[in-house]
């Protein structure tokens, strides 16, 4: 079962991305991906990320590992 926690980081994550990870200057970038680091850490799997943020698995993988991302 989902924590509060990792709903709450989870629906961050989603809003982050939905809202302002589209910019075109992506200052929040490192935001989202610390957000998803967050989540992560607390039990959110991969799959989750991945389907609330529409990212690829490569993409959430490089979050993860703390490597820049390209979106």
């Amino acid at each position: 079962m989902i924590t509060w926690q990792r709903r709450v980081l989870l629906r961050f994550v989603a809003v982050v991305q939905g809202k302002l990870a589209r910019h075109p200057f992506r200052p929040d970038v490192a935001l989202r991906n610390a957000s998803m680091r967050a989540a992560h850490r607390r039990g959110a799997a991969k799959a989750d990320l991945m389907r609330v943020t529409g990212l690829s698995a490569q993409t959430v993988a490089k979050a993860l590992a703390g490597k820049p991302t390209e979106q």
